[in-house]
């Protein structure tokens, strides 16, 4: 029988080894505007996101609506796609418990995680592309050898602007690429919600990656997150699968030190 510090010393291993699930229930950021007072607006976000909860657990990606007239909402929730299913359920779950919480009595909401996405609007706006409401997050390190880190960072992110446009993506693209002077790995991801076209998705990526070098050059990380779509790269592995030499599990939304900023409020 293995004596009590090895077992201490196996439980604390695996423990480091599994998927960080905080990503998934901690959010970056929430938006709450458009203030009400109709008992029935109120009841149609309820509906809209007790339908959101379960549909997208399922299937990652989900549309719904309720109401009629002024009491009218539309709503969306997804998962990114390279989650496990375990942490969109968490993730879904988490944000529709926070919005309905948070964003109580008004009728435009949105929330943005790592791992997921939610919204609501007494404006119908699936399918249409929004840019307008911006969130950058900037790591506060700077890279070792800034200007080569940034020449790596740059066609990194032209990478993935242009895989989020392919048809085959379906919205998520991920690539990494080798920074040579240190050995390190530039992680780059970017993804759109699943209401928008495929040409509109690879726009949307790319101007989130424009936006990059005007707020993070030389920095080691950033993001840029809109309501259709996300640009982040980081110099840790953050997204699925993860490979083993670096750690073996994506890590937390909120590793490193961050400033933040946010655009057209």
């Amino acid at each position: 029988m293995a004596s009590p510090v090895l077992l201490l010393v196996l439980l604390a291993a695996a423990a480091a080894a599994a998927p960080q699930l905080c990503s998934a229930v901690d959010p970056v950021s929430t938006y709450c505007a458009k203030n009400f007072t109709g008992a029935q607006t109120q009841a149609s976000i309820s509906q809209v996101l007790s339908a959101l909860v379960p549909r997208a657990s399922a299937d990652y990606y989900a549309t719904a609506t309720a109401g009629r007239g002024d009491s009218a909402i539309w709503g969306l929730a997804q998962c990114r796609g390279d989650i496990p299913a375990s942490d969109c359920v968490l993730c879904i779950s988490a944000a529709a418990r926070a919005l309905a919480s948070t964003c109580r009595g008004q009728a435009d909401a949105r929330i943005w995680y790592d791992y997921c996405f939610m919204r609501y609007d007494d404006t119908d706006f699936l399918g249409l592309p929004d840019t307008g409401y911006t969130i950058i997050l900037i790591n506060t390190m700077n890279a070792s050898d800034p200007v080569a880190f940034d020449r790596a960072e740059r066609k990194l992110m032209a990478r993935v602007a242009a895989e989020a446009g392919e048809a085959a993506s379906g919205g998520l693209a991920r690539e990494t690429a080798r920074f040579d002077a240190t050995s390190t790995t530039i992680y780059g991801l970017g993804w759109c919600t699943r209401d928008i076209t495929t040409a509109d998705c690879g726009l949307c990526v790319a101007q989130a990656v424009a936006e990059l070098p005007n707020y993070c050059r030389f920095r080691r990380g950033c993001r840029v997150l809109y309501s259709s779509c996300m640009a982040r790269y980081e110099t840790y592995p953050f997204f699925f699968p993860v490979d083993g030499k670096d750690g073996g599990a994506a890590a937390s939304s909120h590793a490193g030190e961050y400033e933040k900023i946010v655009l057209n409020p």
